[in-house]
């Protein structure tokens, strides 16, 4: 062991400099799983870990209809003292609010948020002037705003607006709201007294809103008063749970994003891996000399194998560090760049248990892609001294020594995916997928060595011997257009699949969609909104009826939400639909199985299901559903499954009845209008329906895809950040193998200057080198980038895919003149050296 561990050492001191890459590419690897772990374990913590904060409760009972005075005597039958230490009633709606002056035009989508004195039971509410939330500043007619809407519609405090068939005044600007997710809103929160949201006419039939009546109790009563409230108003209508539940769900949401975003991190460190194994390669190819020599001297294989390995974890160890390193500054850098987008508990630290996996990842990935070139070790014979090259071992025998430790690497990257995905399934299907796209890179490198090899003739003198140059012995081609390509494929597919998405928000280029959508239009408004409509745009609009219904059963069998088998079909079978009556299909629906009905109405209820709700708890063509509609139960049969085209849809629908069977249920009308596009005709046409139709709401389309062109930026930003990672991770392999064969371009550079060749033209050589092999890894990682979004696009999101010419253009001369300018630069002392020293010395 001493002699072992000597060897490592002294070898660790005298290549160091060779060897600096090595370790600078496993704390990339490991530096960005560090990061990426630390940052969703702390979102974790301060995002689940505040489930009550957010809920505002312990328990929660939550109906989007009215409450019965049934529903409400069970409640009180249960949760009084001292099961219940506290409790509160809130309402939320989604509304249009304007200001009350009428001469200030404009109105604007909301939140609205009913609450109760008292509320909230948990989570801080603060006010943008330092002071704490008061109920005072809600009663008679009080509200308190989000900073938005002031900006969007230029009020201020003292402001008076109208919501609903009320005035309000503006009496306060929240900070911090509680109960508040940071997610994806249809409008700025507004907080006004609850009995004020009821007297505004905002909860009447077809309404929106939500009722909540939040409890607080102690923390072992909770799953009591859970059980106790399910018990009593069952699972259909009302929906009860704990904040512990939506603290599970939380976390298992962020466990999984940790796992995936963990499997980018992961691709870096492979990439570093491929770095690791070439580095050792022709490491040991340097190195058969003094390896020969120590043999001769009695020095065994499997113990020089020992010393080397030594090494390499050494250098894994090192380079785990510097990622753990590497994690804190970009932490620091995303605390400083993105703070204000995060919770404002959210702490910025390593978390212990991201670094025990990034630094066991590091010598994991340092062990398993040096085993195979460190095997080499026991090829290499005393006899080479005497010999220029080494003797192989006969070329069909198998090497069952190398096939096992092959066997062994393949196996270890197994498990580490499927570590860090969290499940077998994922990491195989990951490891798979890397492995195509990496054979792909492969294949391509080899084809360019092997077409420069038969274009030895073609250009000047300096191209003929960059081409020589990407086919002579221990060259890196492989390598580089496998690393930088798979950076270039990450970072354009990314930019091109955000280029896609956006295109598919942007309203202006789909001329068959609207840009606006009126909802809650009661029957007897529908002439009066028409007659709106078509004073400003000259067009009818096609209002539809809808209702909301809950599916109570299927094929006769009650739904039990909390049963084993339906937990998972939760969100198809617990949720409220909006169905509709028609007698045809609309022109971007396609019958999918079953018959559709001719248009004569008929009083036994059918259905046509979309085939997404095909087989949620057994629904499927020829059976029954028993829906739950205004406190009414229907029984239909399903008589056909459709396809719907969602993206060229104006209203589309999962669930539509035949005619005759809920023409006479009161329903509320929905409708697609193509408004002005300009403002101030575009306010003006949303405060003239809101003015004369108080309830009816007004979606603006352009203010989502806003909001959804803001929410991919920020996606978009953070993965190419990852990309740009992988990227570097690619360039720093590309410096180490310039690093790696610098002693083969030394004697080049030496004979050709012997020759007459003056530091021109080898710059120029290797520019011609370097550029053709950053092309190449360009083209591959371009088209690589091409197929995945194309097939993403397609398959995933389907959506329409185009072609991005000039996004593929600037991302081939990018990667051709960052390979360039790398490798001239880390070639630089190469055409400094002088010839004498260096040709006496071979």
């Amino acid at each position: 062991m001493s002699f072992i561990f000597k060897l490592a050492w002294r070898e660790l001191r005298a290549s160091w400099r060779r060897l600096l890459f090595f370790f600078l590419c496993i704390g990339i690897g490991v530096g960005s799983i560090v990061a990426l772990r630390s940052m969703i374990q702390s979102l974790n913590r301060a995002v689940a870990g505040e489930a009550r904060a957010l809920m505002t409760a312990d328990v929660q009972a939550e109906t989007t209809r009215e409450w019965s005075q049934d529903a409400l005597a069970k409640i009180e039958k249960v949760a009084r003292p001292p099961l219940v230490e506290a409790r509160t009633e809130t309402i939320e709606a989604p509304t249009m609010l304007r200001p009350a002056d009428e001469g200030s035009g404009g109105a604007l989508m909301v939140e609205l948020k009913g609450v109760e004195r008292g509320f909230p039971l948990y989570g801080d509410f603060k006010l943008e002037d330092g002071r704490p939330f008061d109920f005072a500043l809600l009663e008679n007619g009080g509200a308190v705003v989000a900073p938005l809407l002031l900006e969007r519609l230029d009020l201020k405090v003292g402001d008076r607006v109208r919501i609903g068939e009320r005035e309000f005044e503006i009496r306060g600007v929240s900070k911090q709201e509680p109960g508040s997710s940071g997610g994806f809103r249809l409008g700025p929160r507004v907080f006004i007294a609850r009995a004020d949201l009821e007297a505004a006419g905002l909860t009447g039939f077809g309404s929106r809103a939500r009722r909540k009546i939040l409890f607080k109790t102690a923390d072992d009563r909770q799953p009591e008063l859970v059980k106790a409230l399910k018990a009593e108003l069952g699972n259909n209508v009302v929906n009860v749970r704990s904040y512990k539940e939506s603290e599970e769900s939380l976390g298992e949401q962020f466990s999984r994003a940790e796992n995936y975003l963990s499997l980018t991190g992961l691709v870096v460190l492979v990439l570093g891996g491929i770095g690791v194994s070439s580095v050792t390669r022709v490491f040991v190819e340097q190195k058969k000399k003094s390896i020969a020599v120590l043999k001769c001297v009695g020095a065994t294989g499997r113990r020089l194998t020992a010393a080397y390995l030594a090494q390499v974890l050494a250098l894994g160890a090192l380079g785990s560090l510097l990622g753990v390193v590497l994690a804190k500054a970009a932490l620091v850098f995303v605390h400083a760049r993105f703070a204000e987008s995060l919770p404002p508990n959210l702490l910025y630290d390593l978390q212990p248990g991201a670094v025990a996996q990034g630094l066991g990842l590091g010598l994991l990935i340092s062990l398993l892609f040096s085993a195979l070139p460190l095997l080499r070790i026991r090829r290499i014979k005393p006899n080479m001294l005497l010999r220029e090259a080494e003797q192989d071992a006969p070329g069909r025998r198998l090497d069952l020594g190398r096939a096992l430790v092959a066997g062994l690497v393949l196996a270890g990257l197994l498990l580490l995916t499927s570590w860090q995905a969290g499940s077998l399934r994922v990491g195989v299907f990951f490891l798979g997928g890397l492995g195509l796209t990496a054979l792909v890179l492969y294949l391509a490198a080899w084809l360019l060595v092997f077409l420069v090899r038969r274009a030895r003739g073609l250009g000047t003198f300096a191209v003929r011997q960059a081409i020589n140059s990407m086919h002579r012995p221990g060259n890196q081609t492989r390598v580089i257009v496998l690393a930088v390509g798979l950076g270039a494929f990450l970072v354009l597919s990314v930019q091109s699949l955000q280029a896609g998405l956006l295109d598919e928000f942007d309203v202006a280029r789909r001329g068959n969609l609207p840009n606006m959508y009126l909802i809650d239009v009661q029957r007897d408004q529908v002439e009066g909104v028409r007659e709106i409509v078509a004073q400003t745009t000259g067009a009818r609009a096609e209002l539809i009826p809808t209702l909301r219904a809950r599916i109570a059963a299927v094929n006769g069998k009650e739904v039990d939400l909390d049963a084993e088998g339906a937990r998972r079909e939760r969100g198809r079978l617990g949720r409220e639909y909006v169905v509709t009556y028609r007698p045809r299909l609309e022109y971007n629906e396609t019958l999918v199985a079953g018959k559709f009905w001719d248009e004569t109405p008929s009083q036994e209820p059918e259905v046509s299901i979309e085939e997404g709700l095909r087989g949620a708890g057994g629904i499927d063509l020829g059976g029954t559903i028993t829906f739950d509609i205004q406190g009414r139960k229907i029984e239909a049969r399903v008589t056909s499954v459709r396809r719907v085209d969602w993206r060229n849809s104006r209203t589309g629908f999962l669930i539509l009845f035949r005619p005759g069977a809920l023409d006479r249920a009161p329903a509320t009308f929905v409708g697609a209008v193509d408004g002005p596009t300009e403002e101030p005709a575009r306010s003006r046409f949303q405060r003239a329906i809101v003015d004369r139709f108080p309830n009816v709401s007004v979606i603006d389309v352009a203010d989502i895809v806003r909001s959804v062109s803001r929410i991919l930026s920020n996606i978009t930003l953070a993965v190419s950040f990852i990309g740009g990672f992988v990227f570097l991770s690619g360039a720093l392999i590309l410096v180490g193998s310039i690093a790696m064969t610098k002693f083969q371009r030394v004697y080049e550079a030496a004979v050709l200057k012997t020759l007459g060749a003056e530091r021109r033209v080898l710059l120029t050589i290797m520019l011609a080198e370097y550029g053709l092999l950053g092309l190449v890894a360009g083209l591959v990682g371009a088209a690589a980038a091409n197929g995945l979004s194309y097939a993403v696009s397609r398959y995933v999101f389907e959506i329409d895919w185009t072609f991005a010419p000039l996004l593929n253009l600037t991302g081939v001369a990018a990667t051709v003149f960052l390979v360039g300018a790398v490798g001239a630069l880390s070639s630089l002392d190469v055409l400094t050296r002088k010839p004498l020293s260096i040709l006496r010395a071979q």
